[in-house]
C-alpha cells in the first residue's frame, strides 16, 4: 500500500487505496475543556479524599424499635386488619407482648425469627410510649 500525500482544499488529507482520508483538527475549545476537567479531577482526588471514601457502617439507631414497628406492625395494626396497639402495654405484660411478637397469635404470624432479642426489646420499649 502506497500512501500518497496530497493537499486538497487547504486541509491535510491522505489518499490510501484511492480513499481520501481528511485530518481535521480538534477544536481549541474542546482541548481546553479536556485539560480543565483533567486538572479538576486530579485536584478533587487529592484535596477531597473523604468524598471518595466509602461511608462506614451506620451506628446502632436509637429509634430501631420505631423503625421495626412502622415497617412491620403498622401495615396491619393501623389499617383495622388487627387490633390497635395504643396502650397495649397497659393491657398485656411485657412477657406476653414479646411472646406474641416471637410466636404469633390468632391471625398474627410469628415474626420472632426476623429479629434479635435486642430488637424485640426495642419494639417493646417503643410500645410503652405508643399512645
Amino acid at each position: 500500500m502506497k500512501k500518497e500525500y496530497q493537499q486538497h482544499d487547504s486541509k491535510e488529507a491522505d489518499i490510501v487505496s484511492d480513499i481520501k482520508i481528511e485530518h481535521n483538527k480538534v477544536p481549541k475549545l474542546l482541548v481546553a475543556v479536556f485539560y480543565v476537567v483533567a486538572i479538576w479531577a486530579i485536584g478533587y482526588a487529592i484535596f477531597m479524599p473523604g468524598k471518595l471514601a466509602v461511608e462506614p457502617a451506620a451506628a446502632p439507631q436509637d429509634n430501631k424499635g420505631e423503625l421495626i414497628f412502622e415497617g412491620t406492625c403498622l401495615s396491619c395494626h393501623a389499617t383495622g386488619a388487627a387490633p390497635d396497639l395504643k396502650g397495649v402495654t397497659d393491657r398485656m405484660t411485657e412477657e406476653d407482648i414479646k411472646n406474641v411478637i416471637k410466636k404469633g397469635r390468632n391471625t398474627m404470624p410469628a415474626i420472632g425469627h426476623l429479629y434479635t432479642e435486642k430488637e424485640i426489646e426495642k419494639v417493646y420499649e417503643y410500645l410503652e410510649d405508643y399512645r
